[in-house]
């Protein structure tokens, strides 16, 4: 399962703080990506978690903070996370109030957490999950040969339809069904 901003809000060593989006935490995050451009849309593919301490925005502006936060989520940026401590030593009210109009999830980055812990960990979560990938996957290449070598079509086709959950057919060149699991 690929990281969530819910498996990073857990992160033990990352100690962030939901700010706002508290509903949406359980949407799936393609990458963590530090920015502080005052519109870093452009650069932006859609599922990412954008780390910012707002040196270039005036973050008390409710307007500007509408808008900014509108962009973001338009552009499928799934979260905000703001370092307090840095420039603001709180994520300004606006901020906050544009993050909850829009639904984005808007999490506080303490000073102590590095953007480049975050990046590490979403990192090592997306590298496990394709590790599970491909391991489930050559399990069930050394499950389909094992049952093509001891059980022959039958073996092969009834464990294939177990990994699809559903059914697998084997036909001849005529078109004629030869074996087929489940039983038909």
């Amino acid at each position: 399962m690929p990281p969530t901003l819910a498996s990073l809000v857990h992160h033990s060593a990352l100690k962030l703080t939901v700010r706002a989006g508290e509903d949406r935490l359980d949407v799936p995050v393609r990458w963590a990506h530090a920015s502080e451009l005052a519109d870093p849309v452009p650069y932006m593919e859609g599922g990412e978690l954008l780390l910012i301490t707002a040196l270039k925005l005036d973050a008390e502006d409710r307007e500007a903070m509408r808008r900014y936060v509108k962009r973001l989520a338009g552009a499928g940026v799934v979260g905000l996370g703001f370092a307090v401590g840095v420039h603001y030593d709180d994520i300004p009210e606006a901020l906050v109030d544009a993050a909850r109009e829009e639904g984005l999830p808007l999490l506080e980055v303490p000073r102590r957490t590095p953007f480049l812990a975050i990046s590490k960990a979403v990192s090592a979560a997306i590298a496990a999950d394709q590790y599970r990938a491909v391991t489930a996957g050559f399990a069930a290449q050394r499950e389909l040969t094992r049952h093509t070598l001891t059980d022959g079509p039958e073996g092969l086709l009834a464990a294939l339809a177990s990994q699809v959950d559903g059914w697998a057919a084997l036909y001849d060149a005529s078109g004629a069904v030869v074996a087929a699991a489940p039983d038909w």
